[in-house]
């Protein structure tokens, strides 16, 4: 069930290029144009963070080499953090769509 550590290294390290820069950017401050409203940026970088949270969740117990209950423990867990996410991105589309109209929420 654990594979080869090394896949999930690459996987672990290839996430963290990916998914973390943009998020870290937003929370610091930094927002693209498109953008109307600061707290949808800010509602997009945490919905990034919580996708982010799954991939150490995932790899690391398996490249630990933990038992297969605490691998499935740590999957189960990353159902809460993919809620998270949807969550995240509901609030930002809420936020977004009332800076465009002009409804303040």
């Amino acid at each position: 069930m654990n594979g080869n550590p090394a896949y999930h290294a690459l996987a672990l390290a290839a996430a963290t290029l990916l998914l973390l820069p943009v998020p870290v950017a937003l929370l610091a401050g930094w927002a693209p144009r498109r953008f109307p409203a600061r707290s949808g940026a800010f509602a997009y970088a945490w919905a990034l963070l919580c996708l982010y949270a799954l991939a150490p969740l995932n790899a690391v117990p398996r490249m630990m080499g933990a038992s297969t209950q605490v691998v499935m423990a740590c999957t189960a867990a990353g159902f809460a953090f993919s809620g998270s996410a949807v969550a995240c991105l509901i609030r930002a589309v809420w936020v977004m769509r009332g800076a465009t109209t002009g409804v303040r929420r």
